[in-house]
């Protein structure tokens, strides 16, 4: 498999579907008051376990079978495990939380560990459905070659990195009426924002003329604004138009250059989480864990995170009809003028060197 790289272009082509192989068992043969027959439990991939996905996985653990997990960093999926176990202060949890994560780590041990989503879709083939928690730009890479191998999706928000995506995803799941697909957006399932839209469907605070929606992620939880680790020395001072030589670009050259250089930590492939991004990503530990959605290359930034969530309300409570257009330097690079999708890096194969 070595050297065999998936492509962008090969994102919107065809593969080969792979057979599924589920015993279907009567409830009856097995009995039991409360038994959960196998015909009715799921065996469930995780890909992308360490951050979101571990929380998927132990709302699933209690009913379902969590049968492999894909990763491209199991020390840091291990340490995100041992969290389900201990709050944040290093107790033990207590009641049901103690006891699903308790499951969760039964069902974690055993399951069989895959580095590459493609070759646990390759070679797995008990597999029902996939969840799908990577960080934003891997998304639609990873349920389009989970949808044509038959498996049900559930890919946490936001869908997709781009419209084309979001179309091709669409396709995908009108062609294939039997496959379950769903997005995942937990602020859409909560009881409050449903009471909140059912007021403002009844009227209750009058005719809304307009909608400002605000969110401190930026500020609070991960950087944005800033440049792009370069590792290499500092700029020479140029000269400005103003006569100071600190400049937007030089301010930003410095701050590129003193953030440094690390090497990529053993039992993570970079390569695999860089996947499909056009451009050469060295590795920095400011991207991994959680950061990388300050880079417009890895996420959709503040829209893709909060923006997710928070935009999402008005247009529900509102009953407003989706942007049919949009234009800007943020739809440029994404392709959503064209239509297009400018990334077309391949994926290596599983079993190549990590970039470093």
């Amino acid at each position: 498999m070595a050297g065999n790289k998936v492509t962008r272009r090969e994102f919107v082509s065809s593969t080969g579907k792979l057979g599924l192989g589920v015993m279907i068992v009567p409830r009856h043969v097995l009995g039991g008051v409360g038994y959960q027959a196998p015909s009715d439990t799921l065996n469930v991939a995780i890909v992308g376990f360490g951050g979101q996905g571990s929380e998927n996985a132990l709302a699933l653990a209690p009913t379902e079978n969590i049968v492999a997990i894909s990763d491209v960093d199991f020390a840091f999926v291990e340490k995100n495990m041992g969290d389900k176990l201990h709050d944040s202060t290093g107790k033990p949890r207590q009641g049901k939380e103690l006891a699903d994560g308790l499951k969760l780590q039964e069902q974690f041990v055993k399951a069989k560990r895959y580095a590459d989503f493609r070759e646990m879709l390759d070679k797995q083939r008990d597999i029902d459905g996939v969840v799908i928690a990577t960080p934003d730009h891997l998304h639609a890479v990873v349920a389009k070659a989970a949808m044509e191998s038959g498996k049900h999706v559930y890919v946490q928000k936001p869908l997709t990195y781009s419209v084309h995506e979001a179309r091709a995803l669409r396709s995908m799941a009108l062609a294939n009426p039997k496959l379950a697909t769903q997005m995942g957006n937990q602020g859409h399932s909560s009881d409050g924002a449903r009471l909140v839209n059912e007021w403002i469907q009844a009227g209750i605070i009058g005719p809304v003329h307009e909608v400002h929606v605000w969110t401190n992620r930026p500020v609070v939880y991960w950087p944005q604004g800033i440049p792009r680790p370069s590792g290499g020395p500092p700029p020479a001072q140029g000269t400005s138009p103003f006569g100071n030589p600190w400049s937007f670009r030089y301010v930003n050259g410095v701050l590129a250059s003193a953030m440094g250089t690390y090497p990529v930590p053993a039992g993570l492939r970079w390569d695999l989480y860089v996947g499909p991004i056009a451009e050469e990503v060295p590795y920095h530990p400011i991207y991994h864990p959680f950061n990388w959605r300050g880079w417009l290359s890895f996420g959709a930034g503040a829209l893709g995170d909060m923006g997710a969530h928070l935009i999402d309300q008005p247009y529900w409570a509102l009953g407003l009809e989706y942007p049919t257009h949009s234009r800007g330097a943020h739809d440029l690079q994404a392709g959503l003028v064209s239509g297009g999708d400018r990334r077309a890096l391949s994926i290596p194969r599983a079993g190549n060197a990590a970039a470093g």
